[in-house]
């Protein structure tokens, strides 16, 4: 499965921070696992739902933080922010929830979905195990990819900066983690 949120659509917490994702997406649904939020600059840890709960933070290009919290009994995480440059290819395991995250620009993934600043596609289950990630060719607009590479002033180019934040999620008891939306 695989799930794009757009920055517009992440749900406002804790004074300014933005939840990305997170099992379950409300905390009436089930047992709470884990969050992915970003922290704009300057601004302190979110509240964990779970005494123990394991934090995890990332600096992003823009000043902002990339925040993962997870109860350590049922999840395992890990963060990393790649340049995908021309283009990179992210794995992941059958089993894990996988969080890709754009962040200072957009980002093209697997050829065909652009992602803006902020903006993630969620993967788990099945399909893909394997995403190419790349900055999109030349310039845009409104989400659409130039042919010509060009830019004038109605448009602004897509600057070096651009990078992917990735949020590996696993399960800490051995079985596949999943994740209903």
């Amino acid at each position: 499965m695989r799930l794009l949120l757009r920055a517009n659509a992440h749900r406002q917490v804790d004074g300014g921070c933005r939840e990305v994702a997170a099992a379950p997406d409300t905390p009436r649904r089930e047992t709470w696992q884990w969050q992915v939020r970003l922290l704009a600059q300057g601004h302190g840890p979110t509240t964990a739902p779970l005494p123990g709960a394991r934090r995890v933070t990332e600096a992003l290009p823009d000043g902002a933080l990339l925040e993962v919290t997870a109860d350590p009994a049922a999840v395992t995480a890990r963060v990393e922010v790649l340049d995908p440059g021309a283009g990179t290819t992210v794995d992941r395991a059958e089993d894990d929830v996988l969080v890709l995250v754009s962040t200072g620009g957009r980002l093209l993934v697997e050829g065909r979905h652009l992602l803006a600043d902020a903006d993630a596609m969620v993967l788990a289950g099945d399909d893909p195990l394997h995403v190419d990630v790349r900055h999109p060719d030349g310039p845009s607009r409104d989400g659409s990819v130039s042919r010509d590479g060009s830019c004038d002033d109605q448009v602004s180019c897509d600057g070096p900066d651009a990078r992917v934040a990735v949020v590996r999620l696993g399960s800490a008891r051995g079985r596949t983690l999943s994740w209903v939306p």
